[in-house]
């Protein structure tokens, strides 16, 4: 999918339409709180699509992909569209407010099966198959709901709360990381605004561990894709 379909600006969401180029558009979108967030659910609103292309959808977790794909299929079909592939494609979690990172043995096989299913999906989409819908994740529970909309409703406002330690030294890492625009630097002090998409990626790449939230964080291992640079993350 072209990389200027969705662009975050004051706050607000702004989508532009498909380009009639692309024979598949293809979403992919972590699960949080057994859905996709928000910032998901904005971008693919009032998307349009020409009556030639195909859909697929892929959501990712660390063990629960809830009702993510069902979050994005909703807006797909509210479009007046089908979707033709969906996957899940499970690694090894990163919420670091609940845990910490899993063990290395761990987060190698995990990031092996992941390389598997996406080939898997690459000759799907090169073949043209399709496939059955997924149903929501097997660990999603309805008397839950209730909970994660509380949690939802709140969502954004998470990052005021994150707190900054006398260890930072504004480098300013975390802004050039947080994919919302949500961090920035103010009279030499990192400050937080109210449109947090808990990716976690200040806290996990922060070199100094220097933000926490209510001390969840503070005594918890740091994850990092094995694949990733840290370079690579501050040169997009």
């Amino acid at each position: 999918m072209d990389n200027r379909f969705c662009a975050f600006n004051d706050k607000r969401i702004f989508a532009a339409e498909v380009s009639d180029e692309y024979e598949w558009v293809g979403f992919s979108a972590p699960s949080y709180f057994s859905h996709v967030p928000p910032y998901v659910e904005e971008c693919m609103k009032d998307v349009s699509y020409n009556e030639k292309q195909k859909v697929f959808l892929i959501a990712g977790c660390g063990g629960n992909r809830g009702l993510a794909i069902q979050d994005m299929r909703k807006h797909v079909h509210n479009s007046k569209k089908e979707v033709d592939l969906e996957y899940m494609v499970m690694l090894s979690g990163s919420y670091i407010l609940s845990y910490g990172s899993f063990p290395m043995w761990y987060q190698k096989f995990f990031i092996k099966q992941s390389y598997k299913k996406i080939h898997k999906m690459a000759l799907d989409i090169k073949n043209g198959r399709k496939r059955k819908p997924l149903g929501k994740g097997i660990f999603y529970k309805t008397k839950y709901e209730a909970a994660v909309q509380h949690s939802i409703a709140n969502y954004a406002m998470i990052g005021k709360q994150f707190k900054v330690s006398n260890k930072c030294s504004a480098c300013e890492a975390c802004i050039k990381i947080c994919p919302v625009g949500n961090i920035s630097l103010t009279d030499g002090k990192i400050t937080f605004g109210d449109h947090c998409n808990q990716c976690m990626g200040c806290i996990q790449w922060c070199q100094n561990h220097a933000i926490d939230y209510q001390g969840k964080a503070a005594k918890r291992k740091r994850y990092h894709h094995l694949d990733v640079k840290r370079q690579e993350l501050f040169q997009r």
